[in-house]
């Protein structure tokens, strides 16, 4: 079940990135973002809300999944960097939630902790959980370190300012990782 509802409320949010979300955000600021956060603040919040709850939702994920494989140092490490991700996240979308039409908006910044700090730290998470699994399939396998590798180049492209291989990524990240999601909740039932 944690892996459905992790998929579900990700992909939520990944629409909410997409549509709502998008003309809003960018490495790149631009001086029509306040105004279009401040005409669309409701939804706006309400996105980053999500977030907030695919964070959570992946914590859980990881955590039933460490309950799966065995609760190794490694298992235990890798809840903790979650963790730390979960909170990078929930501060960096909690500034973007809290701001208000006429206050400085520093998106750039709180998408740089959010893609830096939480999309490195699940990755990482992710990659030290593989790495306790034993007897998946090679497919599966290969699959699941092809998630973390495209979660770690994000955070590296976040980190460089890139803001088209930002997007990019993203996209290609949530293409794979909500369906092996899915697939690996499945095997690991």
């Amino acid at each position: 079940m944690a892996a459905y509802v992790c998929a579900a409320v990700n992909a939520l949010a990944a629409v909410a990135l997409a549509t709502v979300l998008a003309p809003g955000v960018s490495l790149a600021p631009t001086a029509s973002q306040p105004s279009y956060v401040a005409d669309h603040l409701a939804a706006w919040r309400l996105g980053w809300g999500l977030w907030i709850a695919a964070a959570l939702s992946l914590l859980a994920f990881f955590r039933w999944w460490a309950s799966r494989i065995g609760w190794s140092p490694i298992a235990r490490a890798a809840i903790l960097v979650a963790v730390a991700g979960v909170l990078a996240d929930v501060i960096a979308e909690g500034r973007l939630i809290a701001w208000s039409p006429g206050q400085p908006f520093d998106v750039d910044g709180a998408l740089r902790l959010s893609g830096i700090g939480a999309n490195g730290s699940y990755s990482l998470a992710g990659a030290m959980l593989t790495s306790r699994t034993r007897g998946l399939p090679a497919w599966l396998a290969q699959w699941s370190w092809t998630v973390w590798v495209l979660g770690i180049a994000l955070a590296v492209a976040v980190a460089a300012g890139s803001d088209p291989w930002a997007r990019l990524l993203t996209a290609g990240l949530f293409v794979l990782f909500l369906p092996w999601l899915v697939a690996f909740g499945r095997r690991l039932a």
